[in-house]
């Protein structure tokens, strides 16, 4: 057990964690993503781009970031996500805006966005794995791991309060009646014009990042032990070489353990399945609300309600990973989302919301059951290399299925010449619970394949815990 003076630093670590992921996560502009880029000046298929950049460029980097985490330690990559974070916000603070008739650059306007992709995506890498692994650390060095579960209840009902403010504020502020009413009101004489209430709620993110930025410094970098204990294992003089192959090293280790514990595997792909279809909707869901006839003024109303909602979904998932198998989780987590899919497609006004709600429940659950089976079974000498893995294999997925979704704007762009923007998009709305269908097919006719053993599957919880043994270890039991 940690002395006293250890033990108020990784309690610490543990409050700092759920605020980083707070401040990180609920951003103002999120109610308003799509139609911030649209309203900018790019166009659908720029925006569609764009998230490809921002997928490709998390593929790239995930899971090197994740070996530096295990290599550097957590919290100099939670720091340097941060770092990140205000440079994608900066870029686009005050970037030229060529909608509402003003004049810009339209190819400048479009790099910078570019630019904010990559830095997002570069940031989204760092951060991925690194924050997990350096909390649950924490409390397993408080001798607390147990508690995992209902840690992340906690941090659900936490982050989904801080979503509540910021959908409801940044909606509001994106609204040029509401805002220039609420200036009227203080004096008559005050005013903003369009384009300066559409940079606001990234403006108001820029200012929560360098919060961020505070909160990420303060981190007890709970690695520094077991650093220097590598280091002194090691040979005094390593070349440069040596040094280079590290995060290669680390790669490779962590890439064969997980080849060989198959449900494992299992997880990390089950995930990407769910997460892949319900995230390229829910980046599209400022359009699809406007489809619905939703006033621009309620965006952010909506995402607060859901963010409420993810507290009841948080204690579900709980009730899931501890009270039913894995496949009875992906299953009931299927289910939820092919509904929520398919009444989408249907464009009912204000109905439609229900099935949105559906969907984006869908993402929360997703990220609480990986992140219970994962860190269980995972040791902390790879514990954020295995997690970047499964964050690589999010952010390919959804750039896969960015990737199918602009190639079908495209074509109903060819078939809807006169088509309005919001046209070509709902008619591209039916495809989602198709594709859905077709990656669960074909999810579970590989693991009737691949698996031999199907006892973690049907067992709750997996019937695994966490592997505290060798993490190069390729023993068959491992094979599962």
């Amino acid at each position: 057990m940690p002395d006293s003076h250890d033990t108020i630093k990784l309690e610490g670590n543990l409050r700092r964690f759920i605020f980083f992921r707070l401040l990180y996560s609920a951003r103002f502009y999120y109610p308003v993503f799509t139609v911030l880029f649209l309203d900018y000046g790019l166009t659908l298929e720029q925006f569609a781009i764009l998230n490809i950049v921002w997928a490709l460029t998390i593929v790239g980097a995930e899971v090197p970031s994740g070996a530096l985490a295990d290599i550097v330690g957590r919290k100099r990559l939670v720091v340097f996500a941060v770092v990140l974070m205000v440079c994608e916000m900066t870029l686009i603070a005050f970037a030229p805006i060529a909608g509402f008739g003003a004049e810009a650059d339209s190819s400048l306007l479009f790099w910078l966005f570019f630019g904010n992709r990559v830095c997002s995506g570069l940031s989204e890498a760092a951060a991925s794995g690194a924050d997990e692994a350096l909390a649950y650390d924490s409390l397993k060095a408080l001798g607390r791991e147990g508690e995992w579960a209902h840690y992340l209840e906690r941090l659900t009902r936490v982050v989904s309060v801080g979503f509540f403010v910021s959908m409801i504020f940044g909606g509001l502020v994106y609204d040029a009646a509401v805002v220039n009413g609420a200036l009227g009101a203080l004096d008559p004489s005050l005013s903003l014009a369009q384009t300066s209430v559409i940079r606001l709620p990234v403006i108001l993110t820029l200012m929560s990042a360098v919060i961020v930025l505070t909160i990420a410094l303060g981190f007890y970098d709970i690695d520094k032990v077991r650093l220097r204990a590598q280091r002194e294992n090691q040979a005094a003089e390593v070349g440069l070489a040596a040094r280079l192959a590290e995060p290669f090293k680390q790669i490779a280790t962590a890439g064969r353990w997980t080849l060989n514990h198959r449900f494992v595997l299992f997880v990390i792909l089950a995930a990407l399945v769910l997460d892949s279809v319900a995230r390229q909707f829910v980046v599209l869901a400022s359009e699809y609300y406007r489809v619905i006839d939703i006033p621009v003024s309620l965006f952010g109303f909506i995402g607060a309600g859901i963010s409420l909602v993810n507290i009841f979904v948080a204690r579900l998932s709980r009730y899931l990973v501890t009270h039913k198998t894995p496949m009875t989780t992906l299953f009931t987590l299927s289910a939820i989302l092919l509904c929520g899919l398919s009444g989408a497609a249907l464009v009912l006004p204000w109905v439609g919301l229900v099935f949105a709600l559906a969907t984006f429940a869908v993402l929360g659950m997703v990220q609480f059951q990986s992140s219970y089976y994962l860190n269980r079974m995972v040791a902390s000498d790879i514990r954020a290399t295995v997690l970047s893995f499964r964050g690589l294999a999010l952010n390919l997925g959804l750039g896969v299925a960015s990737l199918f979704y602009t190639a079908l704007v495209a074509r109903y762009r060819l078939k809807l010449p006169e088509g309005s923007e919001e046209e070509v998009f709902a008619s591209a709305l039916p495809a989602f619970p198709l594709y859905f269908i077709a990656l669960l097919s074909l999810l579970v006719l590989g693991s009737l394949v691949l698996v031999k053993d199907r006892a973690p599957f049907n067992t709750v919880g997996g019937g695994v815990t966490q592997n505290e043994g060798n993490a190069e270890e390729d023993g068959s039991a491992g094979t599962n």
